[in-house]
């Protein structure tokens, strides 16, 4: 479904996987196939808001970086920001969720 949804996000960049990774230290960032890169690039400039939406949720300017994707403290607050940057539906945040494993 992560899948998808970032398809849906960013339809001009090919996505053939999107995966939630969990850092050593304990953050969480979502890494996307073939051209994490470019994906991330793009999604920045279609959704230029998503930057202050992660800083509303204790991401910090470093957090921003060579990932590309904003790395967040928890599964909850990753899949709330992306809902949130992206307009999901209850609906669709509520089954992310429960595909993650967080309690909604």
């Amino acid at each position: 479904m992560l899948t998808r949804v970032l398809s849906r996000a960013v339809p001009e960049v090919c996505v053939e996987s999107a995966v939630l990774i969990k850092t050593t230290i304990g953050r969480y960032w979502i890494q996307v196939e073939p051209d994490h890169y470019e994906y991330w690039e793009r999604f920045r400039q279609k959704y230029p808001y998503c930057a202050q939406l992660a800083r509303a949720r204790g991401v910090k300017e470093l957090d921003l970086g060579y990932r590309r994707c904003p790395e967040f403290c928890s599964k909850g607050a990753l899949i709330d920001w992306l809902a949130d940057t992206l307009g999901l539906s209850q609906g669709e945040r509520k089954l992310l969720k429960i595909l993650f494993g967080y309690k909604c």
